[in-house]
């Protein structure tokens, strides 16, 4: 009797384990079928481009130009001290060097932490017309969602030296490609 009470207690603490590993295989297998705009990267994840020497900044995607593609999610962290100019010249930097033409600024956030200069991608893996199939601004939503209070950066704030930020900001980004 207590061998066989030894044996269900046995299996009892065994079959969780076992249940388990299955769950953690299927978890992986279903993250690997979600769009690549639920996953993060220190760089873009599609079809990569050469750099390009100037782009332009917009803050709408009916702004896009009607040939331009979209080819890069990211959401970019600023440290704290940062001021409009900064950011716009990193921002802008980093687009260019990516091959963007232009550079789609979404919303802004106060950061929760301090990450420094941080550039995390989202996808897409295939380019898509801004102006035709824009997918908003979905990606990367379990890393924004758990952000603060929203911050203003607009016209106002970018390329402004004088729009300081005495905190860390996390800002919705895309680039565009718009050459042929």
């Amino acid at each position: 009797m207590t061998s066989r009470i030894s044996k269900i207690f046995l299996l009892l603490a065994v079959l969780p384990l076992l249940f388990g590993c299955g769950i953690k295989k299927r978890a992986e297998a279903v993250w690997e079928k979600m769009p690549s705009w639920n996953k993060q990267s220190r760089y873009p994840t599609g079809i990569t481009y050469p750099p390009t020497s100037k782009e332009k900044t917009i803050f709408k995607a009916d702004q896009a130009l009607p040939n331009c593609k979209v080819f890069a999610h990211l959401l970019i962290w600023t440290p704290a001290g940062a001021n409009g100019l900064s950011i716009a010249q990193a921002a802008e930097k980093e687009a260019a060097f990516h091959g963007a033409d232009m550079l789609l600024i979404g919303r802004s956030r106060f950061a929760k932490d301090d990450k420094g200069l941080r550039f995390i991608y989202y996808g897409p893996e295939q380019p898509y017309s801004c102006r035709d199939n824009w997918e908003g601004w979905k990606f990367g939503y379990e890393d924004w969602i758990n952000q603060g209070n929203w911050v203003s950066m607009g016209y106002a704030e970018w390329s402004n030296a004088d729009a300081r930020f005495n905190f860390p900001v996390v800002i919705q980004a895309a680039f565009l490609r718009c050459q042929e």
